[in-house]
């Protein structure tokens, strides 16, 4: 029976391709056979994510650059049907003129492309360098998707199966809009498991994200939430960092990552609000994370917070750029309402003399208060995810209430090395220590992340 339906679908095709004059008959006898059930297999998210993680298939992403760039799967290679304005003026047909139009509109604007889409996918396979499974060595998996799951993922499928050898494609069913469901809500899945949160904590310049980096490599799992924003999360947060993801993407990147953990595990995540710079933490790993059953709280000496502070902002590489001295100046003045005119512009005069540590001390007592006031409370997150009648809400909104936070709080010291930076080899082992403790006192911890109190 699909060998039948893979001979119509390339006789449709056949049709299609050699036509003088394409017919909005022709295009639907082909769509319809080359998105008939068989024709190319189907995956789930759960699926697609698994055989494609770390090395594994090759995923290729047929949507559109401007909708790829906006949000897109973690490690997904962009191989396009239309470009942007084909895809508007293709979407814009069928608004105005019905299905048959668009499609043929479609199909004439990528026709002189095909050749090229599939060359590009070949290279992307080729990198990969996937293989598939039982052994089969000659075999590659390749995952297609689309933002539904339809014409689009199942016509370009069916195209790269017949045209690359040794290649087992796979369509994701629902598409880029059914992972982004099935991600709203992977951080609040209560049935399945889910690694301890353990969260790194401290006021600005303590290390904190040295801190991690320090656990990623002595193998514990982390995530780094400013290290996917490619921001700090201050009003400094973009110093030495490239542009920022959209907020969905980053969304993406962060509930991948919290999916491929062990979930027999601690996690370490820095303490953050609910926004790192532009981009938005996913509200049920922020619901998690003010809940998390420990809080490491690094404590460093003034000294050493400001020596991380100037290695951090303002290396000779970092003040190398051109853009960095506006842009650091800029950064000050946007504190103005919150410090005074008098304090930030001794603050910038400081900054325009090189004198560095002087800037970082200018600005230490606002950050310690900033910190001490909000992360440092349980702050419950106030967003809200759709409407009352949104039937996809998983979150609705929370009290602004401020209380103690959940979880113990434990303080680790930070020591430094003889150049005056911290010593993330005693770090490393006294956070791990007192997790270690931890675990000896209080055993199995039973977390439900959907409980506030």
């Amino acid at each position: 029976m699909a060998l039948e339906l893979r001979e119509a679908a390339r006789a449709a095709f056949e049709v299609v391709w050699s036509a003088s004059t394409l017919t909005e008959d022709a295009m639907e006898a082909f769509a319809a056979a080359a998105t008939a059930p068989g024709v190319v297999e189907r995956a789930d998210v759960r699926e697609t994510l698994t055989a494609t993680r770390d090395g594994g298939a090759t995923l290729l992403d047929a949507r559109s650059p401007g909708e790829f760039a906006k949000g897109h799967i973690p490690g997904a290679v962009n191989v396009p049907l239309f470009d942007n304005d084909t895809r508007a003026e293709v979407g814009k047909t069928y608004k105005t003129r019905g299905r048959g139009e668009a499609m043929v509109l479609g199909m004439t604007a990528v026709a002189p492309q095909l050749d090229a889409l599939v060359e590009a996918a070949a290279r992307a396979i080729a990198e990969r360098g996937a293989k598939g499974s039982g052994g089969k060595d000659d075999v590659k998996d390749v995952y297609v998707m689309c933002f539904r799951g339809g014409m689009r993922s199942s016509c370009v499928g069916w195209l790269l199966s017949e045209k690359i050898p040794g290649v087992r494609v796979r369509v994701l069913s629902g598409g880029y809009k059914g992972f982004r469901k099935w991600a709203l809500e992977r951080c609040g899945a209560l049935d399945v498991p889910a690694p301890k949160v353990c969260i790194v904590g401290g006021r600005t310049g303590v290390g904190k994200t040295r801190a991690l980096l320090a656990l990623e490599a002595k193998g514990e799992q982390i995530i780094d939430l400013e290290g996917l924003a490619n921001h700090a999360g201050s009003a400094f947060g973009w110093v030495g960092r490239e542009p920022q993801p959209t907020s969905e993407h980053y969304s993406n990147m962060v509930v991948c990552t919290w999916d491929a953990l062990d979930p027999t595990r601690w996690v370490y995540i820095e303490d953050e609000g609910p926004h790192v710079g532009r981009c938005s933490v996913d509200p049920l790993l922020f619901v998690r994370m003010r809940n998390a059953p420990l809080v490491i709280r690094m404590v460093a000496s003034r000294d050493i917070r400001l020596h991380t502070l100037v290695e951090d902002y303002a290396t000779d590489d970092l003040r190398s750029n051109p853009e960095w001295l506006p842009a650091m100046e800029e950064s000050i003045e946007k504190l103005t309402k919150r410090l005074g005119g008098l304090r930030v512009k001794e603050i910038r005069d400081k900054l325009e003399v090189g004198d560095f540590t002087a800037v970082a001390e200018g600005l230490l007592d606002y950050y310690d208060e900033l910190y001490d006031k909000h992360l440092m409370q349980k702050r419950k997150d106030r967003r809200g995810r759709g409407g009352a009648n949104d039937e996809t809400s998983s979150v609705t909104s929370f009290s602004s209430t401020e209380e103690e936070r959940a979880g113990v709080v434990v303080d680790v010291h930070c020591r430094a090395r003889e150049d005056g930076a911290i010593d993330e080899e005693s770090l490393v082992r006294d956070i791990l220590c007192a997790v270690g403790l931890f675990d000896c006192q209080h055993g199995t911890i039973e977390e439900d992340p959907s409980e506030e109190g």
